[in-house]
């Protein structure tokens, strides 16, 4: 399995590429789901993609947002500049993107974003013929999926394997979009989901807290798995993070990859908010009680001495600590206080003091967040590419380098050398003089006669002549020179109109078309819901759920194949079920390529392409009732009258969707 690391910076780069990264993604400040960090542009990309490429690994540009018709022109222009610059591949969500590339730049390497929501084998299959080589399946997919989609596909599989986990299925969260015009599919996301909420039962108050703040994903313990279940790259969420975290994560996946021991603590020092396996047990006990970094604990406050302006905090701590420290502090699981250990002291063996105008107690746990000893020691981690090179130094001839790439030999001539007349050149000082290099360790063989001299600044530009012509050979193989070309129109496609959506088994609307969207998929109440439409004149329609299993998709198969009933497809798995398919908000037709993409009538959420309906706010895989109200499958406790309130008092309903498992839905 190869091991994709995020670099949001190019200080993050070097610590994904010196630390065993064999893949990068990244994203320009245009068009890419992390809009909210200084990352590159396109005049420091060919740096950042050379850098990567010196070392062998492969650089994929994130361009995975949803783009209006008026970005498109602009965004396929991006596309192609960033591969003739030397991107590996591209990382995309928007279809309309999508049809274009495969329309036009066939040769232009495509991953499909997990944003796109593919999580079962008809996804992949749904996508193949647009010219994909990789798919990022969403964070949702079970292993087994995993396994059938590998078994019956050609594409590569790129699976998350660490950190932050979206709680909200992969591109179907619409609570930033709606709430603050701030759409997740479009980069400017607010993480509505990590701010504090309240459960009611109908009036009744059941808990309060992060209740819809995940934990972060380590899968660190199951990379066997994934690599038996077919997956071909695993994949390190972080863009937004810290060149450290970027370093130790990718460090520690680096040894479990190439069999050796690795830390967990190091992980969880780098950032976590507990952390889960996702999906791989069920419905997944995903749900954290905190929403920031919570590092690793090392002790607890023994003693604490409050004075007038400073308080003195004793703490036991099971690791030797530097100051400048971070430190976190707890009590029954809730963070007391955050403070900086400027002038800590070790007062004994596993004790220390540190003084803080922080109100401390005893018996808090002591917890500590970042360390400055691992991010010296990471930070001191450098890699350089080992080159064989071959010199010639002999009088009165050019001094010669030679080495082969590719398969060719390449010889860098410079400057004709002399004899000498006191001091010769030595191989020690030929071998000191090549030691100075950012990017390569030369292995060097020297053909060195006796009496060769030449002046050590003749020698300093020879050497660094050689070094830029191995960097231009190894870097120039992975441009390109594709035309920019000025794309042509699809055909418009007519969105669909005059429909409303139904829970019930009705046809009194005044609306012709009736899309019927039930909690539980039963083959005799679509029956009834189809004949009451037929007489009464309406055309019916069955909402395809975003999210299926292999059995579920079994089961709707059977219904529409009994009933003959329209299709509204949510998701790409539902794209072939009926020929009479309506696309759904789900799949996001965001411009007219997209809908020309999919080449049927379309129900928008967020473009303005149609009639916007209100998709549910989040789509959720886990099982909220589990979490917070403490039932089990067996005594499902799940009625409606549900809601979460946020802090600003809006509130939202809690609704499911129930085939072989359960799948939550926030609405208004």
């Amino acid at each position: 399995m190869k091991l994709l690391s995020p670099a949001g910076n190019f200080e993050s780069l070097k610590a994904a590429v010196y630390n065993g990264a064999d893949e990068i993604y990244l994203g320009v400040n245009e068009f890419n789901a992390r809009n909210n960090i200084d990352g590159f542009t396109l005049d420091t990309l060919l740096h950042a993609a050379s850098f990567a490429h010196v070392y062998g690994v492969k650089v994929h540009l994130a361009i995975n947002i949803l783009f209006s018709d008026a970005e498109l022109s602009d965004a396929l222009s991006l596309a192609v500049k960033a591969v003739n610059l030397g991107v590996d591949a591209l990382i995309i969500q928007d279809l309309g993107l999508a049809k274009l590339l495969n329309d036009y730049y066939p040769e232009i390497e495509k991953h499909a974003s997990t944003q796109m929501g593919i999580h079962n084998l008809e996804g992949v299959k749904a996508i193949e013929s647009l010219g994909f080589k990789r798919v990022v399946l969403s964070r949702e997919t079970p292993l087994e999926e995993i396994k059938r989609i590998k078994d019956n596909s050609s594409l590569e599989i790129e699976y998350f394997a660490h950190g932050a986990l979206c709680v909200s299925f992969s591109g179907n969260c619409y609570l930033s979009s709606y709430e603050f015009s701030a759409s997740g599919n479009r980069g400017r996301c607010k993480q509505l989901c990590r701010l504090p909420y309240t459960l009611y039962d109908n009036d009744k108050k059941i808990k309060s807290g992060y209740l819809l703040s995940a934990k972060d994903f380590n899968m660190i313990s199951r990379l066997n798995d994934l690599k038996a279940a077919g997956v071909d790259a695993i994949k390190i969420e972080g863009r937004a993070r810290r060149a450290f975290y970027v370093g130790a994560v990718t460090a520690e996946y680096r040894r479990a990859l190439d069999g050796k021991k690795y830390s967990v603590d190091k992980l969880a020092l780098a950032f976590n908010r507990r952390y889960t396996e996702g999906y791989f047990g069920g419905n997944g006990k995903i749900i954290s009680d905190v929403q920031s970094h919570i590092g690793i604990e090392i002790g607890e406050v023994y003693k604490v001495n409050n004075g007038r302006n400073f308080n003195e905090i004793y703490f036991t701590s099971n690791r030797k600590l530097l100051p400048k420290c971070a430190l976190k502090t707890y009590s029954d699981g809730k963070e007391c206080a955050v403070l900086t250990a400027f002038d800590l002291r070790k007062i004994a063996d596993g004790k220390y003091l540190v003084t803080t105008t922080n109100k401390i107690s005893v018996g808090e746990k002591v917890r500590i967040i970042t360390d400055p000893m691992e991010e010296e020691l990471l930070a001191k981690v450098v890699k350089k590419r080992a080159v064989d090179l071959s010199l010639e130094l002999v009088p009165e001839k050019p001094i010669k380098a030679e080495f082969k790439l590719h398969g060719k030999t390449y010889t860098v001539v410079g400057e004709v050398l002399q004899s000498a007349k006191n001091q010769p050149l030595t191989m020690d000082e030929i071998k000191e003089n090549f030691a100075k290099s950012e990017y390569f360790v030369a292995n060097i063989t020297v053909n060195l006669k006796d009496g060769v001299f030449i002046r050590k600044q003749s020698l300093n530009a020879f050497r660094r002549d050689v070094f830029e012509k191995l960097y231009s050979v190894i870097t120039e193989k992975y441009k390109r020179d594709l035309k920019i070309i000025d794309f042509t129109n699809s055909k418009e496609i007519a969105p669909f109109s005059d429909f409303v959506f139904t829970d019930c088994i009705s046809s009194d609307f005044k609306q012709k078309n009736v899309i019927y969207s039930p909690e539980f998929y039963v083959l005799e109440n679509v029956k009834k819901f189809k004949v009451l439409c037929e007489k009464s004149g309406k055309c019916a329609y069955l909402d395809m759920p975003n999210f299926a299993l292999e059995k579920d998709i079994i089961a709707l198969k059977d219904i529409i194949k009994e009933t003959g009933i329209g299709v509204v497809a949510n998701n790409y798995y539902a794209l072939n079920f009926s020929p009479n398919t309506v696309i759904g908000a789900g799949l996001n037709v965001f411009n007219k390529e997209s809908a020309a993409a999919l080449n049927k009538p379309y129900i928008t959420a967020e473009a303005e392409m149609g009639s916007r309906i209100d998709f549910p706010l989040m789509t959720l895989r886990h099982c909220p009732i589990k979490s917070h109200v403490g039932a089990k499958c067996s005594d499902c406790k799940y009625k409606d009258g549900y809601k979460l309130k946020m802090e600003n008092g809006k509130v939202m309903k809690l609704k499911r969707k129930k085939l072989s498992t359960c799948t939550f839905y926030l609405t208004y």
